[in-house]
């Protein structure tokens, strides 16, 4: 192998407009990525594949044990790839436990890295399979959403039945406002998943109805009807807080959201934490921005 050898490869942040947690069971979800994510740059080493981001002051081997060190080490079995000969450092837009698909677009972008560095063509089966090998060690059962936004990089339609339709709307105008608090997506599911086994019901009625309005808003957004996406969005949020899923904070941030010009405000991602995302169109975007960081909250920015 050459000395000196790099490679490069980027995965893309997400955000889910409609439909999270209830496409771990079969239901659709609207999602977009976000225009930043993850670029990774792999680099000749002589030791065990090794990757770390610094934004997140985090380090992983493959001959190591800690989660991070499992999720890499299963990212490169999965890939069919040597277990030596190279580092990874990943420079990071995007927060960590944020509900915005980052160790999803962190997979991405070292296995198109590795791949490239050892000059390895998968198809894109092979690159999503890896991706969810990695994302099974943190979420335990992920649909595999953040993964397709990750490696897709558009406004898609997915669901675990159907896969990925990319959408040829352009994305819709949005604000990211993190809470404050770190999210934890194998919580949420967990917790997502007990509320349903105690009203089994009430709560497939309620995954019924979010599945009806990921179809509404993707009808919407295909002829850009705005409105619409706000008003599904909110009734999404709804459903989210009737499982448990949102937090004081995230409820705080949609309220002033919409008291300020936003036309939908729900969590994104797993929820419990991290972050919100908004529908805002560009006149209420400077206003909305400056009362939620007025009141203590962060917009996420590249």
């Amino acid at each position: 192998m050459p000395e000196n050898r790099q490679a490069v490869g980027k995965g893309s942040g997400k955000v889910i407009l409609l439909g999270e947690h209830a496409v771990v069971h079969g239901t659709p979800a609207l999602a977009m990525a976000l225009p930043f994510g993850i670029a990774a740059t792999a680099r000749s080493f002589d030791g065990p594949i090794s990757a770390r981001v610094p934004a997140w002051d985090l380090e992983a081997r493959v001959d190591r044990g800690d989660a991070a060190d499992q999720a890499l080490r299963a990212l490169v079995m999965s890939l069919g790839l040597e277990g030596k000969g190279v580092a990874v450092e990943a420079d990071s837009k995007l927060p960590a436990r944020a509900g915005l698909g980052a160790s999803a677009a962190l997979a991405a972008a070292t296995a198109r890295a590795l791949t490239t560095f050892f000059q390895v063509k998968p198809d894109r089966d092979t690159l999503f399979e890896a991706v969810q090998a990695s994302e099974k060690i943190f979420h335990g059962n992920p649909s595999g959403l953040d993964a397709s936004v990750a490696l897709e990089g558009s406004v898609v339609r997915y669901s675990r039945r159907g896969g990925v339709t990319r959408l040829s709307a352009p994305p819709p105008p949005i604000i990211v406002v993190h809470s404050g608090e770190p999210g934890d997506t194998g919580v949420t599911v967990a917790k997502f998943a007990a509320r349903l086994e105690q009203q089994p019901a009430e709560g497939q009625r309620r995954i019924d109805q979010i599945s009806n309005l990921v179809e509404e808003g993707v009808d919407a957004i295909k002829v850009w009807d705005l409105p619409t996406i706000g008003a599904v969005m909110n009734e999404n949020q709804e459903h989210l807080r009737w499982f448990g899923v949102s937090t004081k904070p995230l409820d705080r941030i949609c309220e002033i959201a919409l008291a300020s010009g936003a036309l939908g405000a729900k969590l994104t991602g797993g929820g419990g934490g991290g972050c919100a995302v908004l529908l805002v169109t560009p006149e209420f975007q400077d206003i909305v921005s400056s009362r939620l960081e007025k009141a203590g909250f962060s917009v996420v920015r590249p």
